[in-house]
């Protein structure tokens, strides 16, 4: 037989043990199994006993009750009626597998069980009230005696079933442990028989070997003639291997000069190499490249580091999920099945796990590598660790929920000012209005004086109107009331306020109306007069005299568009974008004077975003400045609407 055979012969042995081992496993853990159906069924049988003894423990109790008439026999039987209870309730549930046991406890023995505590109870109630010659209740003790007889007897029936059971469930038991038995000792014998056949077989083998040796023996002299023969005939070649050696050598050295410039070459090329690895397990970020699995072929030092791992560990051997915390893999599944469809993936941030638990924020880009035939090969990932940002992101966050907080506190302080100052404002224009009206004649400078108050607080009155509308709204505290506004004549009435400010300058005043006399917009009206006085109004505090302001006014599409136009000196294109700032104040000043907050554009621009609207600006320097404000606008004929508010 050849070696196969042997190997075959003890595999088989090595087989059949482990199978007898297996069946000898099953056989003990069976044995055990019909072991427990045995003890279950004793108990079950001692269960059912229980029953019957406490059944009869509570008629001896009665009839003590009976012959004393005292309380304590009735204790006694309240507590072995609870006994009793709980002994069906274990019962019911060790048959609960038996369908027959289970419909013979409930449908007989509890039943009955149940009319004899009845009757106890029926028979201890007519004895506390009769005699005990009384015709009822000798009648009760008779049907009290036939019940018993009725239990004892489903009971016997219960445990002759539970006894059949136990019969066959260890008749199971041997016929399950003599089957077992023939295989194990089938096993064994084929185990014997296996290891017969291979000894023998080395024993041929061992026979054969020793004849091969003996054979190889003589084929060796025989080789050591021909040597003998061969080294003379080379002896004779040997003069005419020396010139050809001498040849060589010339070669040689040749040779060797090549290969020292080789080597040099070699020597950089390597340097290049060492340079580009240092590179790449230094760099300071992470590296690695993942198998069409997500096996981690390549990891450079910087990652392994920041990980905790070494190359031993995880190239080649560990999966790209056990870096990744477990929030994070079927996310990971998803992205990795179209990176590879792809080809990339860009700025994708996932949660690094370390070897010792701790976790720490990563970036992620990487590029697929793919074969000649398009098929994924590896991925090439650059790996940031974005920890600090992460941190930095935090403290801007703490930091932005401090900011919101004093920005709060700065809202409810400008609020609770300016409200505060609003009314002594008010009181002292009220005072130089009275003070003007009166017949009494003043000096000159004491009219100058009041009039210089008057323009003083009007210009308060103004800040602490800016101040409270923008706390409002960027509180988000301002209540809008939309309002049905007839455009045309709400634009007259609100430019006729303005005539006398524009006559002080000698500043034309033009409303260019391009609108059908009845057409509507419905906005809030407050918003929108907000809006007016504050474009108009810097129109011409920043046009010199002798100069015009236009209020344009016309449909585009479903939007209202205001255009407000002076001639002014313009804004340059550095300054365009620091308009709408708050308390920014642009190199051009008011040309006769007047203050300016740096609140009024702000709060234009707030109201315009409050009623869905957009502002844009159109300025050259020298020239002048519009302002275009665009709001949606709802077209409504007249006799449709009702009556307006202008």
């Amino acid at each position: 037989m050849k070696t196969t055979s042997i190997v075959v012969l003890l595999a088989s042995s090595v087989l059949l043990t482990g199978i007898s081992a297996v069946i000898t496993r099953y056989a003990v853990q069976d044995s055990r199994d019909r072991v427990n159906w045995v003890f279950h069924t004793y108990e079950v049988i001692n269960r059912a006993s229980d029953i019957l003894s406490t059944l009869k423990n509570i008629e001896s109790n009665q009839r003590r009750y009976m012959l004393t008439g005292s309380v304590g026999p009735l204790k006694d039987i309240e507590a072995g009626h609870r006994t009793l209870l709980q002994l069906i309730d274990s019962l019911q549930h060790k048959v609960a597998d038996n369908p027959q046991q289970t419909w013979l406890l409930k449908k007989k023995l509890v039943p009955a069980i149940t009319r004899k505590l009845d009757h106890i109870y029926t028979v201890s109630t007519i004895y506390k009230h009769s005699t005990k010659n009384d015709a009822l209740f000798l009648k009760e003790q008779n049907e009290e005696k036939a019940l018993t007889d009725s239990i004892e007897t489903w009971q016997a029936l219960f445990i002759e079933h539970e006894k059949n059971l136990l019969t066959d469930r260890l008749l199971q038991v041997a016929t399950t442990h003599k089957r077992q038995n023939v295989i194990r000792y089938t096993s064994f014998s084929l185990i014997a028989l296996a290891s017969v056949l291979a000894l023998i077989t080395i024993l041929q083998k061992e026979k054969k070997n020793t004849q091969l040796i003996s054979a190889m023996n003589n084929v060796n002299e025989t080789l050591e003639k021909k040597v003998k023969q061969r080294t003379y005939e080379l002896q004779k070649q040997f003069n005419v291997t020396e010139e050809l050696n001498e040849e060589l050598q010339q070669n040689m050295e040749e040779l060797e000069s090549f290969y020292e410039a080789l080597q040099i070459r070699n020597i950089k090329a390597e340097d290049a190499l060492a340079e580009v690895q240092d590179l790449y397990n230094n760099a300071p970020c992470g590296y690695h490249s993942l198998a069409p699995d997500g096996t981690i072929l390549r990891m450079n030092e910087t990652e392994l580091n920041w990980l905790g791992y070494t190359s031993e560990e995880v190239l080649g051997k560990m999966h790209v999920t056990a870096i990744l915390v477990p929030d994070e893999h079927q996310s990971y599944y998803n992205d990795f099945n179209s990176f590879k469809e792809h080809g990339f993936i860009h700025n994708k941030e996932h949660t690094f796990l370390r070897k010792d638990g701790s976790t720490f924020p990563i970036l992620l880009n990487a590029t697929a590598i793919y074969d000649e035939q398009g098929e994924y090969v590896m991925s090439r990932g650059t790996v940031i660790d974005i920890s600090e940002r992460k941190e930095a992101e935090e403290q801007l966050r703490e930091f932005n929920k401090k900011l919101m907080h004093f920005n709060e506190e700065k809202n409810n302080f400008l609020a609770v000012a300016a409200h505060d100052l609003k009314s002594p404002i008010n009181n002292i224009i009220g005072l130089t209005s009275l003070i003007n009206m009166s017949k009494q004649d003043l000096p000159g400078d004491i009219q100058e004086y009041i009039r210089h108050i008057q323009r003083s607080c009007s210009n308060m009155q103004s800040l602490i109107i800016n101040l409270l509308d923008i706390n409002k709204i960027e509180q988000g505290s301002m209540e809008l009331k939309p309002e049905l506004i007839n455009i045309s004549s709400f634009m007259r009435q609100h430019i006729h306020g303005f005539r006398e400010h524009s006559t002080a300058k000698n500043i034309t005043l033009t409303l260019e109306d391009h609108q059908a006399v009845n057409t509507f917009i419905t906005t809030d009206l407050s918003a929108l007069q907000r809006i007016l006085d504050n474009l108009l109004s810097n129109a011409i505090k920043f046009s010199p005299k002798n100069k015009n302001v236009t209020l344009r006014v016309q449909q585009d599409l479903a939007m209202l568009r205001i255009e407000v136009e002076d001639q002014g000196p313009g804004i340059p294109p550095e300054e365009i974008g620091l308009l709408f700032r708050k308390f920014k104040r642009l190199s051009a000043r008011p040309t006769d004077g007047e203050s300016s907050t740096g609140l009024g554009l702000s709060i234009v621009k707030q109201l315009v975003q409050v009623l869905k609207g957009k502002i844009s600006v159109e300025s050259k320097v020298g020239k002048g400045t519009t302002f275009v404000v665009e709001l949606p606008l709802i077209y409504i004929e007249s006799d449709r609407v009702p009556q307006p508010v202008i």
